[in-house]
């Protein structure tokens, strides 16, 4: 209340709120059901472009996206993937139809901050194939595949008012709020 106050005094308003949500994990977790034809798999060297084109397909919905020529995108990408030392591509999980990238599950080992969470750091599903289950398939996946690797939790960011619902979907797959951040302009 005193942040808010001490920012509102100076002129600023309320723009938009953010929630990390977070999951404990355990061995019960559900198995993934994936939509009929759907087969997931990790992201293998040298598609990278095509997983930055589905991220700017998956994200057309996002509030305030802005589309980016795909080329700088793809080099700012490969840059940022250069440079961080929590990437590990076998973390980039997609759910292919055919040849098709449906949806994506892209993570990164750990949050800084807490190196018993991994961290989901862009999950979509691309327009096509929305409403099927693929979502909550992709998520117990990552789930699961946390997992076996040992982590305790896994966390993500999203939007308080998601367009897509996403923060509905992510509570039916059991994750809960445990931070709120608000924007202020």
């Amino acid at each position: 209340a005193a942040s808010k106050a001490f920012v509102e005094a100076r002129g600023y308003q309320h723009s938009r709120s953010y929630f990390r949500m977070v999951i404990d994990l355990n061995p019960d977790l559900p198995e993934a059901v994936w939509p009929e034809g759907i087969q997931v798999r990790g992201m293998q060297p040298g598609e990278e472009r095509a997983v930055f084109k589905a991220v700017t397909e998956g994200f057309r919905d996002h509030w305030g996206f802005v589309e980016e020529p795909l080329d700088e995108m793809v080099a700012r990408r490969m840059a940022e993937i250069d440079n961080d030392p929590r990437f590990d591509p076998s973390l980039w999980y997609l759910a292919m139809d055919g040849d098709e990238i449906a949806g994506f599950s892209l993570c990164s080992s750990s949050m800084p901050e807490d190196p018993g969470m991994g961290w989901l750091n862009q999950l979509a599903v691309l327009r096509p194939w929305r409403k099927q289950g693929l979502g909550q398939a992709l998520l117990h996946h990552t789930f699961r595949e946390f997992y076996k690797r040992g982590k305790e939790r896994v966390g993500l960011g999203v939007d308080a008012t998601s367009l897509t619902g996403a923060t509905r979907l992510y509570e039916r797959a059991g994750m809960h709020v445990q931070k709120t951040f608000h924007n202020y302009e």
